[in-house]
Parts: C-alpha cells; structure tokens; sequence
C-alpha cells in the first residue's frame, strides 16, 4: 500500500470512530471517508479490468456500520 492511500485510510477510519462514538455527524464522516473510497473504486476497477472482472465498489453505509 503506498504511502498516499495509508493516509487516506488512516483519516478515513479515524472518520469512521469518531461517527460510532457520536463525536461527528454521519455527513462530515461521509465528506472525510470519500476521498478515501474515490481511490479504493479507483483502484478496484484498475485490478478488476486487468483480470476482466466486475469492480467491487466502496459503500459508505457498509464501512460505517
């Protein structure tokens, strides 16, 4: 994992326990978590195409449950 991704993983799952503790609401962990989820579909339809596959895609609504 380079070192750009690690860090947008790093915000985004600090996004996701700031939503469970009731710290933020769902909207700005939504707006922290997305630049995190544009790369993780970015990356997934990159891997999916190279192997023609369909891309499994990033869901909010799964990440924060």
């Amino acid at each position: 994992m380079n070192p750009e991704i690690k860090a947008l993983k790093d915000t985004a799952e600090y996004a996701r326990m700031m939503y469970r503790l009731g710290a933020i609401t769902r909207e700005e962990a939504a707006e922290r978590i997305k630049p995190y989820a544009d790369a993780f579909n970015a990356k997934s339809r990159e891997i999916a195409k190279k192997y023609n596959q369909k891309p499994g895609k990033f869901s909010l609504a799964a990440y924060l449950r």
